[in-house]
């Protein structure tokens, strides 16, 4: 089904705010910039998302049942636990190094220091942890004897995807070598702690 132009207008809007966000910093990205960069004036920026808050909102949300939906279709392959859990890595590792995921962490840490924001990043946050949980269960439903063993290991592989793609900058840049290295000994991390008795 072809896109309506309202939605069309939204997607541009939404992309030129993660590009503004991710290039520019998150308090450089002002809407009059947001706008200029989607070829649209405020007014329409205005229109479709009411304030900035409204626009940052929709971004996150973007973001997120984009990364839901891929969460959600990912099938893991064969019998060996190890290997399942390394096709996981590989897939949220793909969806984290992506801008889109630094844009998301960037709006949570800042829009909601201002007293009259909207955005209540606790909660986005507190929304994707569900989410990932459940998926998490979905996926590992077999070999989740031990919940706590099993709640440990998600958070580890979460919590260590998501810092390695912080310490990634243009002072630090990380071959592709070094990446799979620390994947595969993540892997080997998780595995032991899903199969423990």
């Amino acid at each position: 089904m072809k896109p309506t132009k309202r939605e069309v207008t939204r997607e541009k809007v939404i992309n030129a705010a993660i590009d503004c966000i991710y290039r520019d910093g998150f308090n450089a990205a002002h809407t009059n910039r947001i706008a200029e960069e989607a070829g649209v004036s405020w007014g329409v920026l205005q229109y479709h998302f009411g304030d900035k808050d409204g626009l940052l909102q929709a971004v996150i949300d973007y973001i997120f049942d984009e990364f839901a939906t891929t969460l959600e279709s990912t099938s893991l392959q064969g019998d060996d636990l190890q290997q399942r859990v390394r096709q996981l890595i590989d897939v949220v590792w793909t969806l984290v190094s992506k801008k889109e995921y630094r844009v998301s962490i960037a709006i949570l840490r800042n829009a909601g220091k201002d007293d009259g924001s909207t955005i209540n990043g606790q909660k986005q946050l507190s929304r994707w942890a569900k989410k990932t949980s459940n998926l998490w269960d979905d996926l590992f439903e077999d070999n989740l004897q031990e919940p706590r063993q099993s709640d440990i290991a998600r958070h580890l592989l979460f919590a260590t995807l998501r810092g390695m793609v912080d310490e990634i900058n243009p002072r630090n840049i990380k071959t592709k070598k070094s990446i799979k290295l620390e994947c595969d000994a993540l892997s080997e991390a998780i595995t032991f702690l899903l199969s423990r008795h």
